[in-house]
């Protein structure tokens, strides 16, 4: 819908892209993705300037530290959503929250409102 702030989603599991879509969907955000590549995703960031971002630590074309370094640059509010909690991508982006897979339902949406107010 236009005029709702839109999140980059980026997961390159197809159920979790689902699943947090519905979520993002259901809090009343836009989704942009979900992309299960990291050259999509940076393609997506340069073209769309997300409001948000959501991603997946480690996607089949490698780790997200160049796509967390293009948010901050552009100073695009971004968290950790993954199975993989820590590393040196979450350690090179101490700002950006992690929220654990395994706390994503009941986690992902607050702790989302947390960085974007």
């Amino acid at each position: 819908m236009p005029g709702q702030p839109t999140i980059l989603l980026v997961e390159d599991d197809a159920a979790l892209g689902a699943l947090i879509t519905d979520m993002l969907e259901d809090a009343h955000y836009a989704v942009d993705g979900p992309y299960s590549s990291l050259s999509d995703a940076v393609a997506a960031v340069a073209m769309h300037f997300p409001w948000a971002a959501i991603l997946d630590i480690h996607l089949h074309d490698g780790d997200v530290a160049l796509l967390a370094d293009d948010l901050e640059q552009y100073d695009i509010p971004f968290l950790f959503c993954s199975g993989a909690c820590g590393g040196s991508v979450v350690n090179a982006h101490p700002q950006a929250p992690v929220v654990p897979r395994m706390e994503m339902v009941r986690a992902l949406i607050p702790t989302l409102e947390k960085i974007v107010h």
